[in-house]
């Protein structure tokens, strides 16, 4: 953390100490939460408060704001974009089960306005959508903003937990979300948290790219659960760092584009995903040139991770990927890094004379002749396309390596024989 994250107008030194005196006297003198301190300490700082009983308990705006559906707070975000200023949403932590903490109650979609050079702070707290239908929070157009959310919970609902829609030309007259970051302590879809149900609910975060591109930005979320699909970047969600510390209890982690539109890349993703329910896929990729970072602690079979047709020059690093991966990639040019090389890479058969063969695996492969048969020629093309030709024949232990969609060919009047191993 350094002063850049602090609140405006006080160091990152002051502003830590102001916050733990704070927080020392409050728990001095009781365990639940002191909204008016906390709402005179924030609106000092150019911040618009919401409070878990505002605007009773000193808040700006808070669940007695009238007519409001929102607990106050698309009061506030309005307000906030109106005037121009940052929101603090006071917190206190969340425990239902002993009926504790602060929990904001959300009886329509929150809708987080277009903002730049913006700030959405706050402490822990529960966001709780009630409706039957329909995204929790939806948040349009954002430059250069830092948006921090407690927990979300969808309840019944099977749309977006979050969903990144901009929509709204901002002053430059071009609507995006770009070069902002995004907290969440938690996403909660509306299926099972327990895990006894196989079929889950609702989509976690959803980058929506229907009407403008979402690009440059970093998101944190710490978990998410219960939802049919954790995170799901659509075509034009480009170069974009999303960390997700543990997606579990989710029929599929993450997913980058989809069979119509496959064009995501350039992102960036680190995420540890456990399914711990049957039907679950860690990550499915259409997308193409993005790098994921990956521990997939469970998933079904040749379901941790899954390239499909459209994907290209993925690179994923990985140092557990339970379930194994499927790749169906037309062009088969990603690439899986893990600590050890497979234990086995299955040798296909020496194509017919003239005919190509690819290394379609995730890793470069070493190619052993066995026998030489009689081969006038053989060629070696890389993925792009560039071919080295060798009028030769072969000599049995001679090797060569293929790259991930390098091929080669053999003319012959006898067939060799090989053996391929991973690297």
């Amino acid at each position: 953390m350094n002063d850049a994250l602090s609140p405006p107008g006080m160091t990152l030194v002051s502003w830590t100490i102001t916050t733990l005196l704070a927080g020392a006297a409050l728990a001095q003198t009781t365990n639940t939460v002191e909204p008016r301190a906390a709402a005179t300490q924030w609106r000092g700082l150019n911040y618009i408060v919401v409070t878990p009983n505002g605007p009773t308990d000193g808040g700006d705006f808070g669940p007695g704001t009238p007519g409001t559906k929102t607990s106050g707070l698309q009061e506030a975000f309005n307000r906030a974009h109106e005037e121009v200023r940052d929101v603090y949403i006071v917190g206190g932590g969340n425990n239902s089960m002993l009926q504790k903490g602060v929990s904001y109650r959300l009886d329509q979609t929150l809708r987080i306005p277009w903002m730049q050079d913006w700030r959405l702070d706050g402490g822990e707290y529960a966001l709780t959508y009630t409706g039957e239908e329909g995204d929790a929070v939806v948040i349009d157009s954002q430059m250069n903003c830092r948006l921090k959310f407690g927990l979300i919970v969808m309840q019944r609902s099977d749309g977006a937990v979050v969903r990144l829609a901009p929509t709204t030309k901002g002053p430059d007259n071009f609507a995006c979300c770009v070069a902002s970051t995004f907290e969440f302590n938690g996403l909660v879809g509306a299926g099972d948290v327990w895990g006894k149900s196989s079929q889950q609910k609702s989509t976690g975060l959803l980058f929506d790219t229907a009407h403008a591109g979402i690009s440059g930005n970093r998101v944190f979320i710490l978990e998410v659960n219960a939802c049919r699909i954790g995170a799901w970047l659509m075509q034009g969600a480009h170069n974009n760092l999303v960390e997700a510390q543990w997606i579990h209890l989710t029929n599929l982690g993450i997913q980058l584009g989809d069979a119509n539109a496959p064009e995501v890349s350039g992102n960036r993703i680190i995420a540890g995903i456990s399914g711990d329910i049957p039907h679950t896929t860690g990550v499915r990729v259409f997308g193409n040139r993005n790098s994921l970072r990956l521990d997939v602690l469970s998933a079904d079979p040749e379901r941790g991770l899954v390239l499909e047709e459209p994907a290209h020059d993925n690179l994923i690093f990985t140092t557990g990927l339970a379930g194994g991966f499927t790749n169906k990639a037309k062009r088969p040019t990603n690439r899986l890094i893990a600590p050890s090389a497979p234990e086995t890479v299955a040798t296909p058969a020496v194509p017919a004379s003239g005919q190509e063969v690819a290394n379609r695996n995730l890793g470069p492969v070493q190619v052993q002749i066995l026998t030489s048969g009689k081969v006038l020629e053989w060629a070696q093309t890389d993925s792009k396309g560039q071919s080295c030709a060798l009028r030769s024949g072969l000599t049995p232990g001679q090797t060569f390596i293929l790259n991930p969609g390098d091929k080669v060919r053999f003319t012959y009047q006898e067939a060799p024989s090989w053996s391929w191993k991973g690297f």
